[in-house]
């Protein structure tokens, strides 16, 4: 033991601290290790939602009705939806390609069945014509209807080069937001999107991004706060050795 603590003695002579550097060193080590941890933590939490969504769809599509959900508990679950469409409702959403042409998503609130509660589907993408001035012509079944597709939490965020006060309203809009939506409405509304499948034809394309896991992501971010921790530490002692060789 003795002879340990001797040795530890011997290696840390070979080092000369300085207060400042050292206090600075603790201090930026522990915001790396910090940032690391909880990039960590986020990959965990994202996979725990992802092993939970799979075993929901894995069973049955959810079934919408009047109880209310919350968006993450939802997201990229596989839903089914029967009601009927509020062609009042529905307004198209701007700024959205498809193989590089421009065009709209076609949002159109449903009311559930048996219920006062709405969900808006996304029907999916449909170019423009000769001018924007022109809406696209998109007509709405007024009978009953099973949609099916998956949920999805729109951001609410304009797109970049949109001032936040454009868009908010009216039956063009560049970004969706739920609470003003339903202040409209007057009703009870879900707080997701469905993006409908592709089993309806109608002409609109569905095109949808597959759900991706993003724990890869979250846990190459970990690894680099880590990383940069270790790399700190060992040019501070690096530093300080010199100091007393020199």
């Amino acid at each position: 033991m003795r002879g340990i603590i001797r040795t530890f003695f011997s290696v840390m002579h070979q080092f000369q601290f300085r207060w400042i550097p050292l206090v600075a060193t603790i201090m930026l080590m522990a915001v790396f290790l910090r940032l690391g941890w909880w990039q960590w933590s986020k990959a965990a939490d994202v996979e725990s939602q992802v092993q939970q969504r799979d075993a929901r769809s894995a069973v049955n599509p959810l079934l919408l009705g009047a109880q209310m959900l919350t968006a993450k508990e939802v997201e990229g679950t596989s839903v089914v939806a029967r009601g009927h469409f509020d062609a009042q409702g529905q307004f198209f959403l701007d700024n959205q390609q498809h193989q590089g042409r421009p065009g709209v998503h076609v949002i159109t609130p449903l009311t559930l069945e048996g219920t006062q509660t709405q969900v808006l589907v996304n029907r999916g993408w449909i170019g423009w014509g000769a001018s924007r001035a022109v809406l696209p012509e998109v007509p709405v079944p007024l009978t009953r209807i099973e949609v099916r597709g998956h949920a999805d939490s729109p951001s609410g965020k304009a797109p970049m080069f949109v001032t936040e006060s454009l868009g908010d309203s009216g039956a063009l809009r560049t970004r969706i937001r739920l609470d003003e939506i339903q202040a409209a409405a007057k009703q009870p509304m879900q707080p997701f999107v469905v993006l409908m499948d592709s089993s309806n034809e109608d002409g609109l394309v569905r095109d949808w991004p597959e759900v991706s896991n993003k724990s890869p992501m979250h846990k190459g971010y970990a690894v680099q706060w880590f990383l940069m921790a270790v790399l700190l530490l060992f040019f501070f002692l690096r530093s300080s050795y010199r100091k007393v060789n020199n």
